[in-house]
């Protein structure tokens, strides 16, 4: 009898074991543990002396050529002095594994593990301390390439996908799905009266929020987790941290979060007043790709009903914080 088809395996962990000890100098007593399912599935790799982290993609999840270029971004800003989970070369000087799964081929990377923990709630020093390391890294990433992206966050492009994918799910929820429609232009009149000049593009890590940096005991921060990283708007990133644990992020923790990053990188006064839209820009972002995945095939679908609650919640936030400064 043949194999059935499948949408999303779990590897074997002993497979994998095996697979590492074989490409890479991993100790003999090494030990994995498998940490998190989700668009790529992590790994803890343990033995007595060392610790890494083992990422492997989702099939048809990202391309070989974004994978690349997520490496050299990771490895420059590592070289650069950011404090980063970086990538590690097997023992042919190779950073990426191909593995032949059911469902097709599957990217692995191993790296570095970031010393420290997770910080869900950050003191006004931590804030402070972390926009400097984000505005360190948009300093080094500004106006730079370094090949294909995993995303591109160009607002014309984000909103073209949100209106597409959202349109056959809202069809008993008009009003939802026009409020996008609405959202879009007033995004795009606001934005086509500053001074594009004044906008800085480059590089954003795509998903700045708690769980993808460690604190360690002396407030250094290690970033992890690359796999948003895109080409667009720096202040994408500001608008991300913003947005993420909304409700649970005191003004002044943002305000220390920009009074650090400025020590690096001066915000411009569009800059400032985009930061509302570019939250509300990640929102529609991470709302699309969940109902874009939860198709009822990989993932259960998401209940149209949810997601016309999400953006209600997503318009209540916006009119509230679209003049503050």
């Amino acid at each position: 009898m043949p194999f059935f088809p499948i949408e999303y395996s779990s590897l074997s962990v002993d497979a994998l074991m095996t697979l590492l000890k074989k490409n890479y100098a991993i100790a003999s007593d090494a030990k994995i543990t498998f940490l998190k399912r989700g668009f790529n599935d992590t790994y803890l790799i343990e033995s007595e002396r060392n610790k890494f982290i083992l990422r492997i993609y989702k099939h048809n999840w990202r391309s070989i050529e974004s994978i690349e270029t997520e490496i050299k971004f990771i490895q420059f800003l590592s070289e650069s002095g950011i404090s980063v989970s970086y990538p590690i070369q097997d023992l042919t000087k190779n950073f990426i594994q191909s593995i032949n799964a059911f469902e097709g081929i599957r990217y692995a990377v191993l790296f570095s593990f970031a010393e420290g923990e997770q910080k869900r709630k950050l003191t006004n020093e931590q804030a402070y301390l972390l926009g400097i390391e984000i505005g360190k890294i948009h300093k080094l990433s500004e106006n730079r390439s370094f090949g294909n992206t995993a995303h591109n966050y160009d607002i014309k492009n984000q909103f073209n996908i949100s209106l597409q994918t959202l349109k056959p799910i809202l069809t008993h929820h008009i009003e939802q799905y026009e409020y996008i429609t609405r959202l879009q232009t007033e995004f795009v009149n606001k934005f086509n009266s500053v001074d594009k000049s004044q906008l800085a593009s480059g590089i954003c890590h795509g998903d700045l929020q708690a769980e993808n940096f460690h604190v360690d005991s002396k407030d250094q921060f290690t970033f992890f987790d690359f796999d948003f990283f895109g080409s667009g708007y720096l202040i994408y990133d500001i608008g991300v941290f913003i947005w993420y644990d909304h409700k649970n992020k005191p003004k002044e923790i943002i305000a220390s979060f920009l009074k650090g990053y400025q020590t690096q990188r001066t915000l411009t006064k569009d800059e400032l007043e985009l930061l509302p839209y570019f939250s509300t820009l990640r929102a529609l972002f991470q709302m699309t790709l969940y109902c874009k995945i939860s198709d009822g095939k990989q993932l259960p679908i998401w209940p149209a009903r949810e997601v016309a609650n999400f953006i209600k919640k997503v318009e209540k936030w916006f009119n509230e914080h679209k003049n503050l400064r």
